[in-house]
């Protein structure tokens, strides 16, 4: 499985009323080229940070929060797995592409191969953790973690393209999102 396909399992299988939270780099990038809605907030910029902001979204909302996360940026900032964990929010699922590098940036090897994430998450309490392989795994995963906290490691391969748009307006896209999540006209 690569990036492209793991991305879209995930946006196919998901409800859509659900609210996803998307990483920097190129995962944000796909997403925004291929999926783009106001349901959409893109993390550009702040490696590491975007399980603590969907963490935020799921503790004041009743709606479901996919947070798309990658290997690079959830070992950033491994302490926000604890903090998930002890709020155990019902309506958090924490999905990571794993494709053991900093694939954004230059592929430099992160150090994901070296430990087991899945098992991070289970320490820290998440309800359910495991990890895929492939499209149909990934669906059907997905699919199961309705109604409690969740979190799938998505293993993939290097590369991939490279040249996506990027979310420029962020302005924009964070009050289209904020409308959203109140329920008011985009």
């Amino acid at each position: 499985m690569n990036r492209e396909s793991a991305i879209a399992a995930i946006m196919d299988v998901i409800d859509k009323d659900d609210i996803v939270v998307a990483t920097t780099g190129l995962i944000s990038r796909e997403i925004f080229e291929k999926f783009d809605s106001a349901r959409n907030f893109y993390n550009p910029g702040a490696m590491g940070l975007v399980s603590s902001i969907g963490l935020g979204i799921a503790l004041g909302s009743d709606r479901r929060v996919i947070v798309i996360d990658g290997d690079s940026s959830l070992l950033m900032n491994l302490g926000t797995l604890v903090t998930i964990g002890k709020c155990q929010p019902r309506n958090l699922l924490h999905i990571v592409i794993d494709n053991e590098s900093y694939g954004s940036c230059s592929e430099e090897e992160s150090m994901s191969g070296s430990v087991s994430l899945s098992k991070l998450a289970a320490t820290a309490n998440y309800a359910s953790s495991l990890t895929v392989f492939d499209e149909s795994s990934l669906k059907h995963a997905i699919l199961e973690s309705e109604g409690r906290l969740g979190f799938i490691v998505t293993k993939i391969t290097l590369g991939g393209r490279r040249d996506f748009s990027r979310p420029l307006d962020l302005v924009s896209i964070k009050d289209r999102f904020t409308r959203h999540l109140k329920g008011w006209p985009s």
